[in-house]
């Protein structure tokens, strides 16, 4: 069922169920106007003075103005349901509530009955001396109009559900355009891969909603994809220098019988530092391939003891560069592999800058971490693009390393909803702050095991 034939239906169901109520109030308000006006002639008629009147079986005291026509039928009985007289040769049933009247014990009473197939509605009033005279009236007028009336609302509740189905279709044609044209829009880029596809916008109300949020979803994923090839292009780039230059190495050593020991040995070793290139271009471009890391489950995580971890595998690769550590517990909540490698990064690209002998700060509090080196400091031109991916700037092209560190370190700030800034310190130096949502107050924080896992510094 599309959507239009389920908001047509709906509409004509909610018309119906609507039409249904009204109708059955208007019955119900005409059905007890009707016997309220009959109730009131009759009891209105017949609570005047009386008189002595000879029937064809008695006399009886009765109303002056009692009319003694072919639809009243009139009957006086006494305690004992006994009849006294009647007007006609129908007999009105004589009930409790009759001997009640005649008793005295109620005043007067209105029921419905049954005579010769034909409703009647009977009054019962006191006709004195122990005696109630019952007064009855055809309903045959009554229930002719009633049915009449059945029939008008029945045809009024047809043309009504008739009707809200044409109209309802024409509005759900008119409310579901919008959404065909995203329809139509999804299938042309699925079919195209065409991502520059929008839709207009009609309006501020749901569907316009919904336009604009497939527009923000083909524009996410036309920069995502951009971002994709650009990746793919840089990483080409990138790799094809070492790749050269092992390709070249090897191709030498291929003749090592003919290259005197020295020149052999210095080939080899280049070509293990350019395989180690390799090795940790490719890690990084792994690393950035993962997006969010999802895979990783997050725990509460002691920024403090996972940093002091990161510092003991970072001195093994930068034993000339001295680290100086201040800072208290603190807990986050994090992948502990992808926090390390971000901090790792952080932690290298300081010792990188860092001249030997100079030291490197490092301060853990609050779920921040804080790396300050003494080298050369952020060129202000370079702030704005430092933690792009594959962005070195002038003075560190000739320094190892493929430029996608920080860009890691970015990505890992942002996938735990942190933040990471880079700043020129007080008297010269870079100066890192890396920061994540602390734990605190986290149910997490109760687990019995903090995680302090640790990734191989890039």
């Amino acid at each position: 069922m599309t959507l239009r034939i389920r908001v047509t239906v709906a509409a004509g169901f909610a018309v119906l169920l609507a039409v249904v109520a009204v109708s059955i109030g208007v019955y119900v308000v005409v059905r007890g106007s009707l016997y309220g006006q009959i109730d009131e002639s009759l009891s209105r008629r017949h609570n005047g003075p009386v008189e002595q009147r000879d029937f064809p079986h008695g006399t009886a005291a009765v109303p002056r103005d009692l009319p003694l026509l072919h639809e009243v039928f009139l009957q006086v009985v006494d305690r004992d349901g006994d009849i006294v007289t009647r007007f006609g040769d129908r007999r009105l049933p004589v009930t409790a509530d009759v001997l009640a009247v005649a008793r005295g014990e109620r005043a007067e009473t209105f029921f419905n009955s049954e005579l010769g197939g034909a409703s009647v509605r009977i009054y019962v009033t006191s006709a004195g001396r122990g005696e109630a005279l019952e007064v009855g009236r055809s309903l045959t007028e009554v229930e002719q109009a009633l049915r009449q009336l059945v029939v008008t609302l029945a045809a009024i509740s047809v043309v009504a559900v008739g009707l809200a189905a044409v109209i309802g279709r024409l509005v759900a044609a008119a409310a579901v355009a919008p959404v065909h044209r995203v329809a139509d829009a999804a299938e042309s880029v699925a079919r195209t891969g065409e991502l520059s596809h929008h839709i207009a916008v009609p309006g501020g109300d749901d569907l316009g909603r919904l336009a604009a949020s497939f527009n923000t979803m083909l524009d996410a994923l036309s920069e995502s994809l951009a971002r994709q090839r650009q990746l793919v292009a840089d990483a080409s780039h990138e790799l094809r220098t070492p790749l050269a230059t092992v390709r070249t190495n090897v191709e030498v050593l291929t003749r090592a019988d003919e290259l005197p020991p020295e020149e052999r040995a210095m080939l080899i070793r280049d070509t293990v530092a350019q395989i180690g290139e390799l090795t940790r271009l490719v890690g990084d471009l792994v690393e950035l391939a993962r997006g969010d890391g999802q895979e990783e489950p997050f725990t509460v995580v002691d920024l403090h003891d996972l940093t002091r971890r990161v510092i003991d595998a970072a001195q093994h690769s930068h034993p000339s560069i001295a680290v100086r550590v201040d800072g208290t517990p603190t807990l986050i909540r994090g992948a502990p592999g992808r926090v390390s490698r971000a901090v790792s990064n952080l932690i290298d690209n300081a010792a990188k800058w860092s001249p030997a002998g100079a030291e490197v700060e490092i301060g853990v509090r609050d779920g921040a971490v804080t790396v300050r080196d003494h080298g050369p400091g952020v060129d202000p031109a370079d702030l704005p693009h430092i933690f792009d991916r594959f962005y070195r700037s002038p003075k560190a092209r000739t320094l190892p390393g493929s430029g996608l560190g920080l860009a890691i370190v970015k990505q890992v700030a942002d996938s735990h909803g942190g933040t990471v800034t880079a700043a020129a310190a007080p008297g010269g130096g870079a100066r890192f702050v890396l920061r994540f949502p602390a734990a605190d107050g986290d149910p997490a924080t109760t687990e019995p095991e903090v995680q302090s896992g640790i990734s191989p510094a890039s």
